[in-house]
């Protein structure tokens, strides 16, 4: 039951909180990176632009709802065989459907769907674009890290080199024991020269992410390296898990795409039931030659609707009755009370009806298909980068205590070689070890920060 509260609790905050807020750090240069990045994204701007429009869809959707209404001012002018007329008309009219098979419902949840997808699709590109200017900047400094450790490490060795060469000389070693050092001076420069390398493309790529010219736009001091105690995470696999099926937005993209297919299904589905609608106007009319006054009579019109798609024909059928109020017109022989009827069938002229059918059919088992999947590949990817926090958790750990006892270990051998207790070549090869530890510690920080970022991204909860 507390595991049950917890994850209530945490599913409101998700919702009500971090739908629309990211998940930022602690770390001050990281925040200012993500909130740049935010902000300069032409996907997130095309991303917000969809927003709007989805929102204007769901306002005309809504629209549909209530009566149409229209003025309109008619006029006429003509000839007879012997003398000109005019006519003219004013009316305001109204349309109103009074049931449409349950299209009007349903597009107007199909629209609300789409702008809540549209809304999620936000979300997902800004974490996506944020997972992304972590992962770089965990990557800059776990490198750095090895970086300020190879210099000072590629320094001593040199000097080193230079000790075992001058032992060479003097034929206090063999030739051996020299080409042995060089092999070591050789890793410690390699692994050097690549991290500078290295360095500047995680700065290149973090600097891309962000979309500025150069890290020194940032007005905010980075950290040198990443916090030497690996913090752990405060969930367990099964509460991330659990999240992530709530939570994650591929899962709910997915969701939501089954019940836009449903919607679709039933505005298709509202064309073989018969839809009804009224019309009517109100207003003032009348014709007359030329020569003679025209008198304006009071005017107004009834017409009932009805359309009925029959699996590939269609049927439409109305009613027009138009009165004129007999106290207002000067004609005698003017017509004051029609009664217009009208049947039409259409053979095969909805043939789209059937392939429009078939295509939501195949997109709504297509969306059911995408569910299931990504609510699998997210259990997967849940899992895989758990594991990775839990080995690189224990890794960094290992590393750590490694690298205290290099360090002890290479004070120890440096005081003995100055009292030529043990060969230099000894020396270089702890140093060696010691820096090869310091490079596999950085390592496996990045990979826990990277492995804890994939899990926030995918589970939408900051988890440390």
């Amino acid at each position: 039951m507390k595991l049950k509260r917890r994850i209530i609790l945490l599913i409101f905050i998700v919702f009500f909180s971090l739908s629309s807020s990211p998940i930022y750090s602690s770390d001050e240069f990281l925040n200012t990176c993500l909130k740049i990045a935010e902000s300069r994204s032409k996907k997130l701007a095309v991303a917000e632009e969809q927003i709007n429009l989805s929102n204007t869809k769901v306002f005309g959707s809504a629209r549909q709802y209530f009566p149409n209404l229209s003025f309109e001012k008619q006029y006429t002018k003509g000839k007879t065989i012997t003398e000109e007329y005019r006519a003219e008309q004013i009316a305001l009219k109204a349309a109103q459907p009074i049931y449409q098979g349950g299209r009007i419902n349903a597009t107007y949840r199909h629209d609300s769907l789409m702008s809540i997808a549209s809304k999620h699709n936000y979300t997902k590109i800004r974490e996506d674009l944020f997972a992304a200017v972590k992962l770089s900047y965990y990557e800059l400094l776990s490198l750095k890290m090895q970086l300020k450790t190879l210099t000072n490490a590629y320094d001593e060795v040199e000097k080193l080199q230079k000790k075992v060469q001058n032992e060479y000389d003097a034929k206090a070693i063999s030739e051996l024991d020299l080409i042995e050092s060089e092999n070591f001076r050789d890793k410690i420069k390699n692994m050097f020269e690549n991290t500078i390398d290295d360095v500047a493309l995680a700065e290149k790529k973090l600097v891309l992410l962000t979309y500025i010219e150069k890290i020194d736009e940032i007005p905010v001091p980075m950290r040198e390296e990443l916090a030497e105690e690996v913090p752990e995470i405060s969930f367990s696999l099964e509460e991330c898990i659990k999240l992530a099926r709530l939570n994650n937005l591929d899962v709910v993209s997915n969701n939501l795409a089954i019940k836009i297919a449903e919607q679709k299904e039933k505005i298709i589905r509202s064309r073989v039931i018969p839809n009804l609608a009224l019309e009517g106007s109100y207003g003032q009319g009348g014709e007359a030659f030329v020569t003679q006054p025209l008198d304006m009579a009071t005017t107004w019109s009834f017409m009932g609707k009805l359309n009925w798609g029959l699996w590939g024909n269609s049927l439409e059928a109305s009613q027009y009755n138009e009165k004129t109020a007999p106290t207002t017109i000067q004609d005698p022989y003017q017509r004051v009370d029609n009664l217009i009827s009208n049947v039409k069938l259409s053979l095969l002229d909805d043939i789209n009806y059937f392939i429009q059918s078939k295509e939501t059919s195949v997109t709504y088992n297509q969306a059911n298909s995408d569910y299931t999947d990504s609510i699998n590949k997210t259990i997967l990817d849940v899992q895989k980068n758990y594991n990775d926090y839990l080995s690189s958790l224990r890794d960094a750990r290992t590393y750590r205590n490694e690298i205290i006892l290099r360090k002890r270990k290479l004070a120890f051998l440096k005081k003995r070689n100055d009292i030529y207790e043990i060969p230099t070549v000894q020396l270089m090869e702890e140093s060696w070890k010691y820096a090869e530890a310091v490079s596999s510690y950085a390592k496996s920080l990045y990979k826990n920060y990277a492995a804890v970022t994939e899990l926030e991204r995918l589970t939408l909860v900051p988890l440390r």
